[in-house]
């Protein structure tokens, strides 16, 4: 019995320490399980929070009370400037029309990467009787290759805008409204909208174009010292220089009017300036604050033939932060370096002006993306001994060599090169304080979504 009892003490000794071994490797298994679990979903909920937009790279949304509903995309761009010489390289002798297809063949597949596209019509669409310099006449099948490469509206306050006349003036108008596409700068009975608002993927936006010009007191508009007829005169967009406060009362009652039409962000058009100034004018400054103070969002300028400066402007008036490009240059042009006198080769360069605006759950739209792409007018001989004139987007992300055909002529990839630093000397400064301040609007309006 003695030894009986002495075993089962030592047995239940024993078993003691069994059942607490037991107990610890169970409650270490729990705690892994837990652990994993815990990180899986954890990681989960980040992917989940990364922005759903490549709006931001690198931003992180951590609080799902606002959401991102939409993005409109616009990409801008400078002059169709038709001189001669580029109308003899597509006009085709066994069909007897013009084909400018080849203008847009590096921009097409480009634009399909925005949802809305803009160009300058510089000068006047016609029927017959074609012409470049000094009198832009330009067959109406321009536009159909620039809708066919992607763009949606045409600008066409400008100073060409009178170069055939009234007949050309109506012409032009009605040449446009053929072809379905949208056109700001002038209108086509005298009791529309000197705007458009347009709604890309729900946001909508107000877009204006206007001109310098000169305005006679009984109301007839003039550009390029070309009086437009009475009629014309309160069709065109003109505005005066040495008449800037009417031109100030007249937008700010255009603004108020869009707001109420729901216009949610705003573009000026602009055309304004000195031509082959690479720098802003005071006077292109002074109106790019006042627009400022009346609440533009963006002003987009061309009418220069190069590219200027872009800034950002700001207003203790309307508390906007305006973003200014002074001038996007030449989209297509003969202005070679050859031929001009700047002897620069800035006449050949443009830019691609891209803006984001995005709008949220709260109904807020914010400006969210500001970039540049610069381009270039590569001409060159053709094979057939036509010469061959094409802009040209310069991205850093395709390969020039081989995909913009910078091969075409000896020394194309060169002059591209020299094109894009040209352009970007002009514009770094301007972006990266842009993108700056974009991005530091985003914080100050969603904290808790936005952070670096």
């Amino acid at each position: 019995m003695q030894n009986y009892s002495v075993n089962a003490e030592v047995y239940a000794k024993m078993n003691k320490k069994l059942i607490k071994r037991r107990a610890l490797i169970i409650g270490v298994a729990v705690l892994f399980v837990f652990t994993v679990v815990f990180l899986f979903k954890l990681i989960l909920g980040l992917a989940k929070g990364k922005s759903s937009t490549n709006v931001n790279v690198g931003v992180t949304t951590s609080d799902n009370s606002v959401k991102i509903v939409s993005e409109a995309k616009i990409l801008n761009t400078g002059d169709l400037l038709i001189h001669s010489p580029v109308l003899k390289a597509y006009y085709d002798e066994a069909s007897r029309a013009y084909n400018f297809e080849k203008i847009f063949t590096y921009l097409s597949s480009y634009t399909k990467n925005f949802d809305y596209c803009v160009i300058n019509l510089e000068g006047t669409l016609a029927e017959s009787n074609f012409s470049g310099y000094p009198l832009f006449r330009c067959p109406g099948s321009l536009i159909d290759y620039a809708k066919e490469a992607g763009f949606n509206m045409f600008l066409t306050a400008n100073n060409h805008a009178n170069d055939a006349g009234a007949e050309g003036f109506k012409k032009t108008t009605e040449i446009l409204k053929s072809k379905n596409v949208d056109f700001i700068g002038r209108k086509v009975n005298e009791n529309d909208k000197k705007y458009i608002i347009k709604e890309i993927n729900g946001i909508k936006v107000g877009m204006v174009n206007y001109t310098y010009g000169e305005i006679s007191d009984s109301g007839i508009a003039s550009v390029n010292g070309i009086p437009s007829s009475a009629q014309n005169s309160k069709l065109l967009n003109v505005f005066d220089y040495k008449k800037l406060q009417k031109f100030y009362s007249e937008q700010e009652k255009i603004i108020e009017e869009m707001k109420k039409l729901g216009a949610e962000k705003i573009i000026y058009y602009m055309h304004w300036g000195d031509e082959y100034q690479l720098k802003e004018s005071k006077i292109q400054k002074s109106i790019a604050q006042k627009l400022s103070d009346l609440g533009v969002d963006v002003i987009v300028g061309g009418h220069p033939h190069v590219v200027q400066p872009m800034d950002v402007i700001h207003s203790d008036i309307s508390g906007k932060d305006t973003i200014c490009i002074y001038s996007v240059g030449n989209a297509v042009s003969n202005q070679r370096k050859a031929l001009m006198n700047l002897n620069t080769g800035h006449t050949e360069d443009g830019v691609l002006f891209l803006v984001s605006f995005t709008k949220y759950s709260d109904g807020k739209v914010l400006t969210t993306n500001i970039d540049v792409v610069p381009t270039w007018v590569h001409m060159y001989t053709g094979k057939d001994g036509r010469k061959v004139y094409q802009i040209v987007p310069l991205d850093k992300k395709l390969d020039w060599k081989n995909d913009l055909g910078l091969n075409s002529s000896t020394d194309g990839f060169e002059s591209a090169s020299a094109s894009f630093e040209r352009t970007m000397k002009l514009l770094s400064s301007g972006l990266n304080k842009t993108k700056d301040i974009v991005f530091k609007n985003m914080v100050g309006a969603y904290p808790n979504i936005y952070k670096r």
